[in-house]
């Protein structure tokens, strides 16, 4: 392919990967599967309502907060408000943005009559929702899979209805992006003029509104402590600190079901926060200019939609610690003027750092680990830039920064899968 025939591709995948989005993706994911089931069904009265996952999807929505639900979490909530959300024009990641008293409390009765059943099944796709509505005249399933918005099937008593799934199989073999060298990426970057990233902008102040309402105090308030501590002279007043503070709040108010909207990034919000604060955090104290800090949103967006090219969307391992806040120490490295092998060194870095970060599913002390992700993504960007490189060939790092995604991918599929099964085992006792 030519450099604009990539350009091209990687601007369609930023486009669909870097949105607004309102509550955690996962449960926003169930609620558009039932939304779109939902959409089929006539005037009967629902009998049962089943909602099938796969292991990620059930982990990372189980336990966190629904917005506009009044604290409120649960797959079968999230299920249900989109089964009875039929009647709205929604976009997929505002689902909840509509949520009304009467439709929050029509599917909490769903939920408390026990007519709504959750589980999570095996051999399917990293990313798979299933919700079946069952009345006394008919069936009616609708399948997301490979992808949060991806809608594959709608079945309707036994007839399908729909089906993407060809389309599906056809868009994935479209775009090799594995044989692509991070060097390559940079130079198309630097070639392209950065009016063309200016689109990349918007996500700093969506997700410094999202901060900002964090410090109020959400979920851990782990954003507004780390806030104290800074006052009270314990932590350093510096970008370092203040990079976690402001990914703690923003991660705090999406964890607790805040009412703010937040940028995504890999499809994912707290990996926007990820990768957009800490950029912009470093580029305010730096004095960049705008076009440069474009250019570094757009390749950290890129890099970690690259990593997740070989660890899956979802896995075992937190996708803020080896996606997410990669790119983040891409982005900033190649802003500060960094060398390829600056950059991968920066890269290289995180990945010696914190791959192994477990995921135990979506909750309010994500904060936690997405605030100590970005500000090990300022670190490492600075260690690299100032000759501190991992050696090369040792542990998870390989002899490039490509095969050190690669080892990283072999981890996040080959060996994590039974962390799952185990981590499953844990939140479900």
């Amino acid at each position: 392919m030519t450099d604009k025939e990539i350009l091209d591709k990687l601007m369609e995948y930023v486009a669909e990967d870097s949105m607004k989005a309102l509550g955690c993706t996962e449960p926003v994911a169930i609620a558009y599967a039932g939304y779109e089931a939902g959409k089929a069904l006539g005037d009967g009265e629902i009998k049962k309502l089943t909602v099938k996952t796969s292991k990620n999807i059930y982990k990372n929505a189980k336990s966190v907060k629904i917005p506009n639900s009044k604290g409120r979490h649960g797959i079968g909530l999230a299920g249900a408000i989109g089964v009875l959300s039929k009647d709205l024009d929604l976009s997929p990641s505002l689902i909840f943005q509509r949520l009304s008293d009467e439709i929050l409390q029509a599917s909490l009765d769903l939920v408390e009559a026990g007519k709504v059943e959750v589980d999570y099944v095996e051999n399917v796709p990293n990313i798979y929702i299933s919700v079946k509505i069952e009345t006394e005249n008919s069936t009616i399933e609708s399948i997301v899979a490979n992808g949060h918005t991806n809608l594959e099937k709608i079945i309707v008593d036994g007839q399908v209805k729909y089906d993407n799934s060809q389309k599906t199989e056809e868009v994935k073999d479209d775009f090799d992006f594995k044989s692509l060298s991070i060097e390559r990426l940079k130079n198309i970057i630097d070639q392209t003029d950065a009016k063309e990233f200016m689109f990349t902008l918007e996500g700093i102040d969506v997700n410094r509104k999202a901060a900002a309402e964090g410090l109020k105090g959400y979920g851990s308030n782990l954003g507004k402590t780390l806030a104290d501590l800074r006052d009270k002279k314990i932590l350093e007043d510096n970008m370092i600190t203040e990079t976690r503070i402001l990914t703690a709040a923003a991660a705090d108010m999406r964890m607790g079901g805040g009412q703010c909207e937040v940028f995504t990034s890999g499809g994912s919000g707290n990996q926007g926060i990820g990768v957009i604060l800490p950029t912009a955090v470093v580029a305010g104290y730096e004095n960049i200019g705008q076009e440069d800090l474009a250019k570094a949103l757009f390749f950290a967006h890129v890099l970690n939609r690259y990593v997740k090219e070989y660890s899956g969307k979802l896995s075992g391992i937190c996708g803020c610690s080896i996606g997410a806040s990669v790119g983040a120490a891409a982005g900033i490295s190649y802003m500060l003027g960094g060398s390829v092998d600056q950059i991968s060194g920066a890269c290289s870095n995180i990945f010696a750092n914190l791959t192994g970060m477990v995921c135990d599913g979506a909750k309010e002390s994500c904060s936690m680990k997405l605030s100590t992700c970005a500000e090990e993504s300022v670190v490492a960007s600075y260690l690299a830039l100032n000759g501190m490189i991992t050696d090369a060939n040792v542990g998870v790092v390989g002899n490039s920064i490509e095969e050190t995604i690669l080892n990283v991918g072999k981890l996040s599929k080959e060996a994590f899968n039974t962390v799952d099964d185990v981590m499953l085992e844990v939140i479900n006792r």
